[in-house]
C-alpha cells in the first residue's frame, strides 16, 4: 500500500487534485553562453592579429655585376632569409622583401636591428632612408608583426 520510497501515497482521481504533467527541463543550448563569449573573443583576437593590407611583391635582387650589400632577415616564423640590396635602395625595399617573405602586409610589419634594437621606421628619413645610410649591411634584421 505505501510507495517503495516511503513517501505517503498520492490519492488518485480526487476532485481537488489536478493531473500534473512531468516538467521538462529546457533543452541544453548547443553552446553555453560563456563558451559563445569565448568564441567571439577568439575571433576578435584572430582578427586583431591578422594585419590588414596588401602583401608586397618581391622586388628584384641586384644583378651579379651590380654593387650590393647582404642583409639577413629573421621572419616571425623563425625562418631566416639572406638577401642582397643595392646600397641606394630605400628601406621601403627592405620592407617589401620582409612583406613578401613573411606573406604579411607592409603596414602590419615592424623591422628592426637586433643590437641595439632600432626600428627602421624611426630612422631620421623614415622608409625613404637608403640601405647605405641606415648602415644595415651585414646585419640581422628582425621582422615582427606590428601591434
Amino acid at each position: 500500500y505505501g510507495s517503495p520510497s516511503g513517501a505517503p501515497p498520492v490519492p488518485s482521481g480526487s476532485a481537488g487534485s489536478q493531473a500534473s504533467s512531468p516538467t521538462l527541463a529546457p533543452a541544453p543550448s548547443p553552446t553555453p553562453p560563456e563558451d559563445a563569449a569565448k568564441e567571439e573573443e577568439a575571433v576578435e583576437v584572430v582578427a586583431k592579429e591578422e594585419p590588414v593590407g596588401e602583401i608586397a611583391e618581391m622586388p628584384d635582387e641586384p644583378g651579379a655585376d651590380e654593387e650590393a650589400v647582404k642583409v639577413s632577415l629573421r621572419l616571425p616564423s623563425g625562418q631566416r632569409v639572406l638577401r642582397r640590396f643595392r646600397p641606394k635602395d630605400s628601406l621601403e625595399v627592405v620592407f617589401a622583401v620582409a612583406s613578401a617573405s613573411a606573406k604579411l602586409p607592409v603596414e602590419g610589419l615592424e623591422v628592426a636591428t637586433q643590437m641595439p634594437k632600432k626600428l627602421l621606421r624611426d630612422f631620421p628619413d623614415g622608409l625613404s632612408c637608403s640601405v647605405a645610410d641606415a648602415k644595415i649591411a651585414g646585419n640581422m634584421l628582425v621582422v615582427e608583426v606590428r601591434r
